[in-house]
């Protein structure tokens, strides 16, 4: 965790320096909205309904519920409420709050330092990473008194952690959210038009647009699961370089 941690934060470190807590604001939602239709994408997006399968489902006992996560998240802002702030960013399909949990000696005040955004379980049958976030964030409050890295992290950054933005579709363990859409290629792309039929967009993926519009994030990762796979920077290429 401290290996993992120490990389990415001299990472961000070395890059340019970005206001946290949207001291740059980006653009809006709207900027975003080009009413195209897309009608193939958008049902190429509908994955195929995943069988539960006994094993499958005992592997899921094993990990929070999202009842346990919100329990979690909110534990964590009353034991480390002096480097910490609670939020949400929105609902999901099902309204389960997208909580994130910041983490700085100065939470929710605009600086002049890096913000990095950590996401956890963008697709619903990749649990791991909402457990590791929680962990992450449990291991900062645990050692940012008495280990000079995880106290660096604190003094000079501000991390946005959302373990989860599937919620619905970790409770029904499968891959898409509750309407069955793969929140992973319901962005907007880079270089071509996809995905740009703003109605129908996930509220989830809504409500990641709109937090990225309103804090520039200097770096971000997102956790996934299950395949050992390095991605290029934009991965949306037409060669698939």
């Amino acid at each position: 965790m401290k290996l993992l941690v120490g990389v990415l934060f001299s990472f961000f470190l070395a890059l340019p320096s970005a206001v946290a807590r949207g001291g740059e604001r980006g653009g809006t939602l709207s900027e975003y909205e080009n009413d195209r239709s897309n009608v193939a994408i958008t049902k190429a997006r509908v994955l195929l309904e995943d069988e539960k399968s006994p094993n499958k489902i005992a592997r899921a006992r094993g990990y929070m519920t999202n009842s346990d996560l919100e329990k979690a998240v909110k534990d964590f802002g009353r034991r480390c409420s002096n480097i910490s702030r609670i939020y949400s960013i929105g609902e999901s399909v099902n309204g389960v709050p997208l909580w994130v949990i910041e983490i700085s000696d100065k939470p929710g005040e605009e600086e002049g330092e890096p913000a990095f955004k950590y996401i956890g379980n963008v697709h619903g049958d990749e649990p791991v990473g909402r457990e590791l976030l929680i962990r992450l964030a449990n291991w900062i409050c645990d050692n940012h008194l008495k280990d000079p890295l995880v106290r660096s992290i604190v003094e000079n950054s501000h991390l946005h952690i959302l373990p989860s933005i599937n919620p619905d579709g970790f409770a029904l363990q499968r891959r898409g959210n509750a309407k069955n859409i793969d929140l992973n290629r319901d962005f907007p792309d880079q270089f071509f038009p996809l995905n740009d039929d703003i109605h129908t967009r996930q509220p989830e993926t809504a409500a990641v647009m709109k937090w990225l519009s309103e804090i520039r994030f200097t770096g971000s990762a997102t956790l996934h699961g299950g395949a050992l796979v390095a991605n290029y920077p934009w991965d949306g290429t037409s060669d698939g370089r």
